[in-house]
């Protein structure tokens, strides 16, 4: 088939273009894992069919919210689909989580059927007596489930053993919630976003120039399955009729040998690990050709006319879809500052407007810096609202606008740079984290009187990946010590949350108002005073 009979740009859902796919193109290979396992189009609806009827059988109806614990898998999504087509919604959360910030997702969903893997069932165990709504927990992948808990267990036999499935299965709508997603909390816990399908859609149409994409583009789509990628590659894969390849977890070791493996040609992380190999007079001819790529990286130019890869930038967040993006391929813009713009307003559908505004949503002068606020004249194309949580929720969309809480800069022709979060959110390996949720955690120890987390960049380049910089204020004649107090928060937290650098002092910084100056604490030089983690040669166990 031609491109132009394979891809489709109609607001739609995932459901709905299996469904045609499925009866246009039954046998095209739609999804495919890096075990070369392979599912049609075809296959891929009858198995979303196949999970539609398990949690209805279960006890899942209309509305539900069931939280998902697992990596990324063809039978994730297919769950993920099943939960839509019967008007619930999937909550996917870090498979780090762990204590009080699992019970908070949880009780935030006002979870009754959580699904997870079997490894992540002790903690929930843990925390039974803090999640009262929790009644049932599916382990996909374990039919030896244990008895004697709060709560009924049912294993991955049960779950999906063979049973009636008619009208388990229907479409959602555009103004459906297609999945609630944990975004880091930064004055508080972190919130549940409620997105709709119309604002997967609108970012899969927005992520890259769809018009220059079709039916033979393989994306790869790695995961986790609580990031907005799991959600919008497959949905993008089916938007062309293409077929995308699914990894349960990111590796950038892996990663390199797998595009090439798969055929993929689209992606989101570069495989510079390919610059390591001798040229070759045939290294343009890969199949890899379209990179996702809002951030300056060393040696890309090298990359780019080695392989033959064309580039594109956009800004997103799990709450909108795409406002800001080039207008094509390999702009690459960068100020005179050396700032890396994300693109310009983006123009059509779903009708972005964009301003940058000072504390009182009044709009800044050309080049200075402000608040990015966005809104769509599409309805339902970005989010509806923080789950359960109507004062953020309320927040956030004051005066009609969704206030992102990053600071941009925007010049004359209307292209846009990243400046700063104005919240206090740190970018760790493409982990937003919450400065708040690590505090909360450190604070419990018994000989820390005060303490601030804050992102310390690894290098100044625009972009720059961050750490976890933790300042701890000690108990008066506390023998307390960098090492020790790693030791003990390691196993309370998630993995990804644990500082890397520590340092005490004497006291906090603070405003006349008593609160923390991060600002101060962020340009505070490291000493040789600082510890930090990984000189100290101090592994987190997973």
């Amino acid at each position: 088939m031609t491109k132009d009979t394979m891809q489709t740009t109609d607001p739609t859902t995932l459901p709905a273009l299996l469904r045609v796919r499925a009866a246009a193109t039954p046998d095209r290979v739609y999804v495919e894992d890096i075990d070369d396992r392979r599912l049609t189009y075809r296959e891929t609806f009858e198995l979303m069919e196949t999970w539609a009827a398990a949690y209805r059988r279960a006890g899942v109806r209309e509305g539900d919210h069931v939280v998902t614990m697992q990596y990324n898998t063809i039978e994730s999504m297919a769950g993920w689909l099943g939960l839509a087509c019967l008007s619930a919604v999937e909550t996917p959360i870090n498979v780090d989580y762990r204590g009080e910030l699992l019970a908070h997702a949880l009780n935030t969903a006002r979870c009754k059927t959580m699904l997870l893997q079997r490894q992540y069932l002790e903690r929930v165990i843990a925390i039974a007596a803090d999640v009262p709504d929790l009644t049932k927990v599916i382990v996909v992948d374990d039919d030896d489930a244990p008895g004697g808990l709060p709560f009924e267990v049912v294993g991955a036999g049960e779950f999906l053993a063979p049973g009636p499935s008619a009208g388990a299965a229907r479409e959602p709508g555009p103004w459906e919630i297609a999945a609630v997603m944990f975004t880091s909390g930064t004055t508080g816990p972190s919130k549940g976003v409620r997105m709709p399908w119309a604002q997967i859609v609108a970012t899969a149409m927005t992520t890259m120039p769809i018009r220059d994409l079709g039916p033979d583009d393989v994306f790869f789509n790695a995961g986790p399955t609580y990031h907005l990628g799991a959600k919008v590659f497959p949905l993008l894969a089916a938007m062309l009729g293409g077929r995308h390849v699914m990894r349960p977890f990111i590796s950038l070791s892996q990663q390199p040998a797998e595009y090439r493996r798969h055929g993929v040609t689209t992606a989101f992380f570069p495989p510079m690990a390919w610059l390591a190999d001798p040229p070759q007079p045939d290294d343009a001819d890969c199949a890899f050709r379209n990179l996702l790529l809002p951030l300056q990286i060393p040696r890309m130019d090298e990359f780019k006319q080695r392989f033959g890869v064309r580039t594109y930038s956009v800004y997103s967040m799990t709450e909108l879809s795409c406002p800001i993006g080039d207008l094509d391929w390999n702009i690459g813009k960068v100020s005179a500052e050396g700032l890396f713009s994300c693109g310009v307003i983006r123009p059509g559908y779903p009708g972005y407007e964009a301003r940058l505004v000072d504390e009182f949503d009044q709009p800044v002068p050309v080049g200075a810096v402000g608040e990015l606020i966005v809104r769509t004249a599409a309805p339902w194309t970005t989010n509806a609202g923080y789950l359960n949580n109507p004062q953020a929720t309320a927040a956030a969309w004051r005066n009609g606008w969704f206030h992102t809480g990053d600071a941009f800069s925007q010049d004359e022709a209307g292209h846009f740079y990243f400046r700063d979060r104005m919240k206090d959110c740190i970018r760790r390996r493409s982990e937003n984290i919450s400065s708040f949720e690590v505090e909360s955690y450190v604070r419990k120890h018994p000989d820390v009187a005060d303490c601030a987390a804050v992102a310390e960049k690894l290098s100044p380049e625009p972009g720059a990946d961050e750490e976890i910089r933790l300042f701890v204020v000690a108990k008066e004649g506390a023998d307390l010590t960098a090492e020790s107090l790693v030791g003990w928060i390691a196993p309370r937290m998630p993995r990804f949350m644990v500082p890397r650098f520590v340092e005490f002092i004497d006291a906090m910084p603070q405003t006349p108002t008593m609160k923390v100056q991060k600002a101060l604490l962020r340009g505070r030089p490291r000493s040789d005073d600082v510890w930090d983690r990984e000189l100290a040669g101090v592994a987190i166990p997973r």
